[in-house]
Parts: structure tokens; C-alpha cells; sequence
């Protein structure tokens, strides 16, 4: 019976083993891919910070799956101290994970408002640029006063943003206005279908990818905050924010934030239970008023 038990404890010991080895080389998959996203390092661009918000979010699995990988192999073999401070180790970085997807969420929505900001902004800035030149065109045509005096102010203002074809037609002066002043007519008019606003269904588009980015971000920051522990602790952290909560709420019915708790919320767990229950004690201890 003995030797049975020590076959199968040889057998999780190696399990452990292998579980490590996979854990590690997920991480370092995980390292690599977002390192060459992230290369080369432009922070300040929106398409820099979009490209690599998604590549976190995509390949978020990875770290998550091998953090978990790893806690089972501490937990197969908890001889192992090395494992374990790997594994204590490893669950303390994944705090930082828990607040950087926690960042995300708002990262993600002021990028969305400012594609979208941008966007107007190019609208109004094209539209601007054009009602000016064209007031531009309409003003020389009417202070002409010859053929030649009209083509040298049209060709005054002639710029690379601003093409300007002169033709010269054997019309009277006032005919030549009237016939330059239609075509600007028209061209004014095409010019202004040409610049258009994003279509509807872009903006759908963005705030859909905006709010299923930000919905992923909020699930994977609760996913590793179910894998991460603080230093000293002995539950993860998602549970320990829940007690505290709980906690919070049950001492502090008329609303959070006003008790001890709050002031105690680095402590262990058995010392914020310690304090809920000597508060009920001290609650029960108390007499009560005569009738």
C-alpha cells in the first residue's frame, strides 16, 4: 500500500514538473508576441496603443492558462518550495496584470472618443478649407476688371490645394464671370459631397469593438485577480475584494467606506473577520434599554 502511495506521489511530482515547463513556455510565447507588437514604441499614437490593446486582449488566454497551470502543478506537489515561491511569485505579478486590464477600460473608450473627435475635426478642417478657397475664387472673379486682369488673379491664387484652370473663352467680361461663376457653382457642390463624415455604420462598428474590448478587459482583470494573491495572504484576491465587500456591508449597513474595515483593508483576512465578529460580540454585550 505504501509503495502504491509513493508510486502515485512520484507520479504527481512529475506531473508538477512537466506542468511547470509548459507554464513557463506559455509565458515566454506570451512575452515575445507582445514584444513584437509592441516594437517599435510609439505610446503616443492611437494606432500604436490600439494595436497593442488588442494584442493583449487577443492573446490574454496565454498568461491566463499558464498561471493556472502552474498553481495546479504547486498543488500537486507542495514539497516542491521552489515551485511554490515560483508559484507565490508568479501570483503577486499577476496583481499588475489585474490593473492593467483594469486601465484598459478606460484606454479603450478615450481612444474610441478620440477616433471619433478626430474624425469631426478632419470633417470641419476639410469643409472650412474649402468654403475659403471657394470665397476666395468667387471674390477675384467679381474684382476683375478685364480678361487680364481676371486670369492674373486667378493664377495669384493658385496653390497646390487650390487648382485653378483658367480657359480663355472670346466672351465679354461679364459673360466670363457669369460662365466661371456657374463652374464654381458646380464644383463647389461636388467638392462638398466629396467631403463626408464617417458613415453610420463605421461609428456602429467602433462602439461595438470598443464595448466588447472593454467587456473582455473587465472579465480577464476578474479572471487573474482569481489567479493572483497577495504577499501574506492565504485567498486570491478576487475573494479577498469580495470578503471585504461582504464584510463592508454587513458592518457598515448604512453605507461603505465609514467603519474600521476600511481602514484595515491591507490586513489578512483572519484579521478583518476577527474584527467583524468582535464588533457583533461587543453589539451582543451591550444592554438594552428597559421597556
Amino acid at each position: 500500500m505504501s509503495s502504491e502511495m509513493g508510486f502515485r506521489d512520484g507520479d504527481a511530482a512529475e506531473l508538477a514538473r512537466r506542468l511547470e515547463v509548459f507554464s513557463m513556455a506559455l509565458f515566454v510565447v506570451y512575452a515575445v508576441r507582445i514584444a513584437a507588437t509592441a516594437f517599435p514604441f510609439r505610446p503616443l499614437t492611437t494606432l500604436w496603443q490600439l494595436t497593442l490593446s488588442s494584442a493583449l486582449l487577443d492573446a490574454a488566454a496565454i498568461p491566463l492558462v499558464a498561471l493556472c497551470l502552474l498553481h495546479l502543478a504547486a498543488y500537486l506537489d507542495p514539497a516542491n518550495s521552489a515551485l511554490g515561491q515560483r508559484r507565490d511569485a508568479l501570483a503577486r505579478w499577476a496583481i499588475l496584470a489585474v490593473l492593467g486590464f483594469l486601465l484598459l477600460v478606460p484606454l479603450q473608450a478615450l481612444t474610441a472618443w478620440n477616433n471619433v473627435a478626430a474624425e469631426q475635426a478632419r470633417v470641419s478642417r476639410e469643409q472650412t478649407t474649402a468654403t475659403n478657397n471657394i470665397a476666395l475664387i468667387r471674390q477675384a472673379i467679381h474684382a476683375a476688371t478685364s480678361i487680364d486682369d481676371l486670369q492674373a488673379r486667378l493664377q495669384s491664387l493658385q496653390t497646390p490645394s487650390l487648382a485653378i484652370r483658367f480657359e480663355r473663352i472670346d466672351l465679354p467680361l461679364a459673360e466670363t464671370k457669369r460662365q466661371l461663376l456657374l463652374r464654381l457653382s458646380d464644383g463647389e457642390q461636388q467638392l462638398k459631397m466629396r467631403i463626408n463624415p464617417p458613415p453610420p455604420e463605421a461609428i456602429e462598428d467602433l462602439v461595438k469593438n470598443t464595448l466588447r474590448g472593454i467587456s473582455a478587459s473587465a472579465v480577464l482583470a476578474a479572471a487573474f485577480a482569481m489567479a493572483a494573491q497577495r504577499k501574506g495572504s492565504e485567498v486570491p484576491l478576487l475573494v479577498e475584494i469580495l470578503t471585504i465587500w461582504s464584510l463592508q456591508a454587513a458592518a457598515n449597513p448604512k453605507g461603505p467606506g465609514r467603519g474600521p474595515i476600511t481602514r484595515r483593508l491591507l490586513g489578512s483576512p483572519a484579521a478583518r473577520e476577527e474584527d467583524y465578529f468582535e464588533r457583533l460580540a461587543r453589539r451582543e454585550e451591550e444592554p438594552s434599554d428597559p421597556p
